[in-house]
């Protein structure tokens, strides 16, 4: 008999046992089935995010390609710049030293004999500013033709 209830108690025992590790497996099936749930909402938004990063991406390639044109454009106009300034400065150079030649001469004479040629001198510097300014409007107009273009 001691046998029978011994029998009876681990059946019992087992019954117990086996309810609550049905409990528990139901406890996990339930978790799992939330975290595979999440998984599939985050490759979703990771889908998402992605292509808004893959977006941001063609735009900034887009907008350094533009800068790169722009920057090659205004490396010309800087060019163009440095030459009108070199020029500018030969003009004043030749300026300057006629202008002191005519000094010198007037001081040592009192009427130049090379009257004529530091005339012909000073009508070609003039003619020569007169040209520079010239230059120099047609790139101003230009400039400004260009900046109203694309402003439109």
């Amino acid at each position: 008999m001691l046998v029978q209830i011994s029998a009876i108690i681990a059946a019992v025992a087992f019954v117990f046992l086996v309810f609550y590790l049905i409990q528990t497996l139901k406890s996990l099936k339930h978790s799992l089935d939330e975290i595979t749930s999440t998984m599939a909402q985050m490759k979703n938004e990771v889908t998402e995010i992605t292509s808004d990063v893959k977006d941001v991406i063609l735009n900034t390639n887009e907008m350094a390609i533009d800068v790169r044109v722009k920057l090659a454009k205004l490396n010309s106009l800087f060019s163009s710049v440095s030459d009108v300034g070199q020029v500018m400065k030969e003009l004043t150079t030749s300026v300057k030293q006629s202008a002191s030649g005519l000094i010198s001469a007037v001081k040592q004479t009192g009427i130049p004999s090379e009257a004529p040629k530091i005339v012909s001198k000073w009508k070609t510097l003039l003619q020569g500013a007169a040209m520079s300014i010239e230059m120099w409007q047609q790139i101003r107009s230009k400039k400004t033709t260009s900046h109203a273009s694309r402003v439109k």
